[in-house]
């Protein structure tokens, strides 16, 4: 039986791994990046807030009490991770895009506070600016490259464009078939091949189920 050599651009969670080992494939991950908390400071009384991913939600949390606030997010596991820790997520999306296309036709009576990493995709802050409607942004951590040579892979999972950017600093996408989280990722990937699968929705239990799904095929 062949095996498949698979690169994850992202360290797994044990039962994530196990779900795509017991594929048959040979599995290899490195974290093709790092998130740092970073220092910050935000009054949030009577506003409601925004979170783009999970690590902001984890740095905000880890710094600062919030009472409970209407909160705004992109993704499932960024809205299970508010909810957790007690906050009301009143709307979730699945990417910013559609978020922020959300918010600016909200009631403008609200005042939004959105806390972030220092690369993000521009949506939401250019979606405010152009209507010309105040958007407060906070910075709570740092993302920060840790490329690594690895060799060829037959498939490669790739979890955000930072990521993208940190693998193809010191590898090449060469005949490896590509699989992104979602579409910002896919777009990313775009633009250095076009042999790409994109999960039917950004998560890392359909990611793997868009791997599991192609390479059972071939195994």
């Amino acid at each position: 039986m062949s095996r498949f050599r698979l690169l994850s651009t992202k360290l797994l969670e044990p039962a994530q791994k196990y779900r795509l080992i017991h594929t048959g494939v040979s599995y290899t991950e490195w974290d093709f990046i790092s998130c740092l908390p970073k220092a910050f400071s935000a009054d949030t009384n009577n506003k409601s807030l925004i979170f783009t991913s999970q690590n902001a939600v984890k740095a905000v949390i880890n710094q600062q009490h919030i009472s409970v606030k209407n909160c705004y997010c992109v993704g499932e596991k960024t809205k299970s991770l508010l909810e957790k820790n007690g906050q009301k997520v009143t709307k979730m999306m699945q990417n910013s895009a559609d978020l922020a296309t959300f918010l600016v036709k909200l009631d403008q009576k609200q005042s939004f506070l959105f806390f972030t990493g220092n690369e993000r995709m521009p949506h939401l802050e250019e979606s405010f600016q152009r209507l010309g409607l105040p958007l407060e942004v906070v910075e709570v951590y740092t993302t920060k490259p840790q490329s690594k040579a690895l060799g060829d892979f037959d498939g490669i999972l790739f979890f955000s464009p930072s990521g993208v950017k940190s693998y193809l600093q010191k590898n090449s996408l060469k005949n490896s078939l590509c699989f992104a989280i979602g579409s910002t990722t896919a777009k990313a990937l775009e633009e250095h091949t076009e042999t790409i699968i994109t999960a039917s929705q950004p998560s890392i239990e359909h990611l793997i189920a868009a791997v599991k799904n192609h390479f059972t095929r071939l195994v």
